[in-house]
């Protein structure tokens, strides 16, 4: 038996199916780039909760279509910050606001961003230290490498300047602190000797390290959210010439967030002008000499480690 359906009704039952097979779409459109303003290809940008994802093009540009109403996009590139926007209202075509993914250092520590490059600071773990009078105090005998190419820091920090960056690190509780040498010695001072007796001999304090000289306000700002995982350390003034220290209460030794302390230098370009010029270069010969010395003295350091359990850097 067949049953003959009017054309207007047949029309109007293919018109509802056709519906109900499509849903709403709304379609997002933008671009991702990188934390110098540079287009980033290659990265994952997908719906929360949801199968659909595209690759941003050699360009940084994506376009993802997607349902209507309350979108979050995640953005995931291996070896950046990851990202996530919401758009609370998404329909029709969306210019969606620039993406910026910021690049991770190689390791956790804490860096100095110079032209968009990560230069990683040393990280030695204080030690106990006896000076010749007064009481015991944490510090390290390090030399920082590291150093900034021009003053930092402040309110009012010129276009360019060096960034303090802290890369997997507690994002809270951070310390700025100008460190001072002095020198000490690993074992504490010998105690008076007695009426009559032969004196002790002296302890020779022929190390010298760096100890904690003055804290200076800091500002910890986020560079990725939810994540945290880069943090930038702002000082609250310009840094003068001098030898800092970055630490999590290391030089209070306070252990439990992050026992290490990351050291920089600010150079005085003044007076390192006048060094250069008053120095001699050194010849081939005599530079040979002086990293097989360093050599040495941090072969013995490490021998001297591995006996007390302790790290010196």
């Amino acid at each position: 038996m067949t049953i003959t359906l009017p054309m207007g009704l047949l029309a109007a039952l293919l018109l509802v199916a056709l519906l109900g097979g499509c849903a709403p779409e709304a379609v997002l459109r933008g671009t991702v780039c990188d934390m110098g303003g540079e287009a980033l290809p290659g990265v994952a940008v997908s719906v929360e909760g949801g199968d659909v994802s595209v690759i941003t093009s050699a360009l940084g540009l994506y376009s993802l279509h997607c349902p209507r109403g309350r979108v979050r996009l995640d953005f995931v590139k291996t070896g950046y910050t990851p990202s996530a926007v919401t758009v609370e209202n998404a329909q029709g075509t969306v210019a969606m606001d620039k993406v910026k993914l910021w690049a991770l250092p190689p390791t956790e520590g804490v860096f100095l961003l110079e032209h968009m490059r990560f230069k990683e600071l040393d990280h030695p773990r204080p030690n106990r230290y006896h000076v010749e009078k007064g009481d015991p105090v944490l510090g390290t005998p390090v030399m920082p490498k590291t150093e900034s190419m021009a003053p930092f820091g402040g309110p009012d920090a010129v276009e360019g300047a060096p960034r303090l960056i802290a890369s997997k690190l507690p994002p809270y509780d951070a310390h700025l602190t100008r460190v001072r040498q002095v020198r000490a010695s690993s074992q504490p001072p010998a105690p008076p000797a007695a009426a009559g007796a032969a004196a002790a001999a002296p302890v020779v304090y022929s190390e010298k390290v760096w100890v904690a000289d003055k804290d200076i306000p800091l500002t910890q700002h986020p560079l990725d959210e939810p994540d945290r995982l880069l943090i930038e350390l702002v000082p609250s003034a310009m840094l003068e010439p001098g030898t800092y220290a970055v630490h999590w209460g290391g030089f209070e030794g306070l252990a439990s967030l992050e026992p290490r302390v990351f050291l920089f230098r600010v150079p005085d370009p003044a007076a390192t002008a006048e060094q250069k010029e008053s120095e001699p270069a050194l010849s081939p010969e005599d530079e040979k000499r002086e990293q097989e010395r360093e050599k040495k003295h941090q072969e013995i350091r490490k021998d001297v480690e591995k006996e007390t359990g302790e790290g010196l850097g």
